[in-house]
């Protein structure tokens, strides 16, 4: 069989050769283009190594070159190797190889972790512990948080204008790579210290024989920045249920609605909090590391569609009144663990409890300004995408990024029309990758598969749908029970048939969908693990979640009526009927 592979592509390392889709499908869950690859992908690596080398996880040996190892590019999707990221587990003090899968995979049994000669490492274990004692011991926000504010800030105000000539912007683009390093090693430090005390907390839970306490020991962190959108967005929208006029607005649809509001009176101080809210967060949106992607700024109708379904809810959807039982629930969780840890892990245990709301909330405030520092360079890059538009190119900034960053994309400015139908082309092979379902785990590099693989293997062995009475396991992510009808969502941009109280269900998500979770009775999705997004804000907002429910999205039909236990981690089967339940399905009290 002809096999023609993607754009571009790494090579996996024989010495790291476990690769997943777990967790990095929040962050790239489309097929990646060449733009981001080569100035956020190649960057990206580049801190990732930064902050391990500074935490000590990474050990002078581990790579033979630069090429992208922890971040891979295969079968035109983005892989997090499971080989190299286990090694925390294995250098970590009391830490494990199993502990980092349930906290950053979650799902898909990846295969068993085989121990090899240079894996362990007395310094690394040293420097990792000295790590997770100053970690342990936080009682303020993280030093990484205002520094990457700081960098931010200096990389926008380097922004040049607009109507710069096209080498200044492209001049401005190159730029991109060293400073997203140093964000990015930011966002991956507190990333990494907060899985590593996650997963005492988690331990101790196991330890005690019922893992699903970990979900009370955790808690809710408090001002979440990802959690923030929807509570701001709900603001928006009581403003649209005071209001008869905005009301008939969104009832016409939210295509063209950003623009029919702009000249009503009756919308001024809609438009003023709204706009307040673009300038704040405008840099989020699906898929919003992809640098080529759709934006809350650029494209506004995406955060409109969040707040026409919170609009329609006929309770108050404020997380306080969720997250009343939370505190007393932890501290019940914390005397039911500690007699079953060891004496010297007691300690740690509170500890861990008070300083994981600080590295949780820094874990979502440098991936917020990580994202952040691309969204000038996709308002650069979206201006040259206009000016060749206008001179014979393509309009959509998506099908542009298909082409190479330091050869074709200064060619295409200089003359558009000589790339255009290289462009089309690759943009029909993208479509064509974007059609299938990359594998989960890729294990060599012989098991890359072309197109044509993967393209014959679409719809063998369908999941089979659920029946009444059958129970989905997952894992716990966010206590709490709660029953209504399944809505199936796919794009967080087309969500029109999730009314209040429903269960959203989703293959993943990454923060562009939070507005969607306020709404919502419970949240269910197909991968994820104890620190994905979704668990992170279902916390904050105080909904249950249920993550890592393989293929929850295929074998689940749109309508089903659920039940959804976040502590337990399971999903329970009452009636397949389509039927409706009454829009205000409210969710039954937390265990």
């Amino acid at each position: 069989m002809t096999s023609t592979h993607w754009l571009v592509e790494g090579r996996i390392d024989p010495r790291w050769p476990i690769n997943t889709r777990g967790n990095i499908g929040e962050v790239f869950p489309e097929v990646l283009t060449p733009l981001s690859y080569t100035l956020g992908v190649l960057s990206a690596e580049a801190g990732w190594r930064d902050a391990y080398r500074q935490m000590g996880v990474l050990q002078r040996n581990d790579f033979k070159n630069d090429d992208p190892v922890i971040i891979g590019l295969y079968a035109g999707y983005g892989y997090l190797n499971v080989s190299y990221l286990r090694m925390i587990g294995v250098r970590a003090p009391g830490s494990s190889p199993e502990a980092i899968d349930a906290t950053l995979f979650g799902e898909g049994n990846p295969p068993p972790y085989v121990p090899r000669k240079g894996d362990k490492s007395l310094l690394s274990t040293l420097k990792i512990l000295l790590t997770v004692i100053k970690a342990l011991g936080t009682k303020s926000e993280p030093r990484v948080v205002g520094e990457s504010y700081r960098l931010v800030a200096d990389w926008e105000a380097k922004c040049p204008p607009l109507d710069a000539p096209d080498e200044a912007l492209l001049a401005y683009m190159a730029a991109f790579p060293p400073v997203f390093r140093q964000i990015f090693r930011n966002h991956i430090m507190s990333s990494s210290v907060a899985a590593i005390v996650s997963g005492i907390l988690a331990d101790a839970a196991k330890a005690a024989g019922e893992p699903g306490l970990a979900t009370h020991l955790i808690g809710a962190a408090g001002d979440v920045l990802s959690a923030s959108y929807a509570q701001e967005l709900y603001e928006i929208a009581k403003l649209v249920r005071a209001s008869p006029a905005l009301t008939t607005a969104f009832d016409a649809g939210t295509s063209g609605l950003y623009d029919r509001l702009k000249p009503m009176p009756e919308a001024a101080a809609f438009n003023s909090q709204f706009a307040a809210f673009l300038d704040r967060h405008g840099h989020r949106g699906p898929n919003d590391w992809e640098l080529s992607s759709r934006t809350w700024e650029n494209t506004p109708e995406l955060a409109l569609v969040a707040i026409d379904r919170m609009r329609l809810a006929g309770h108050d959807l404020t997380p306080a009144l969720r997250l009343k039982d939370m505190e007393a629930r932890q501290l019940a969780a914390i005397e039911k663990v500690l007699p079953h840890v060891k004496f010297m892990d007691k300690g740690n245990v509170r500890k861990a409890v008070k300083a994981l709301p600080y590295w949780s909330r820094a874990r979502e405030a440098t991936r917020d300004r990580a994202v952040r520092t691309g969204a000038t360079l996709k308002r650069v890059f979206r201006e040259l995408v206009r000016r060749a538009a206008q001179r014979g190119g393509i309009e959509d900034p998506r099908m542009v990024a298909m082409l190479g960053f330091h050869d074709e994309l200064p060619e295409y400015l200089r003359d558009p029309r000589r790339l255009v139908p290289v462009i089309r082309e690759r943009w029909a092979l993208r479509e064509r990758f974007a059609a299938v379902t990359p594998p989960f785990f890729i294990n060599s590099q012989d098991e890359v598969p072309g197109i044509e693989e993967m393209e014959a293997a679409q719809g063998k062995d369908r999941p089979k749908a659920v029946v009444a009475g059958d129970v989905l396991k997952g894992d716990g992510g966010s206590a709490g029970v709660a029953r209504g009808r399944a809505r199936i969502v796919l794009d967080p941009s087309d969500a029109r048939g999730l009314n209040p109280g429903d269960i959203l269900v989703a293959p993943m998500t990454d923060p562009a969908w939070t507005p969607l979770f306020l709404p919502a009775g419970a949240v269910v999705v197909n991968v994820g693990a104890l620190m994905s997004h979704a668990v992170i804000v279902s916390r904050e907002l105080g909904i249950p979640c249920v993550v890592a429910v393989a293929a929850a999205t295929d074998r689940i039909a749109d309508g089903t009526m659920i039940e959804v236990d976040g502590t337990a981690g399971t999903v329970r089967v009452l009636e397949t009927s389509a039927a409706r339940e009454p829009a205000d399905v409210r969710s039954a009290a937390a265990k």
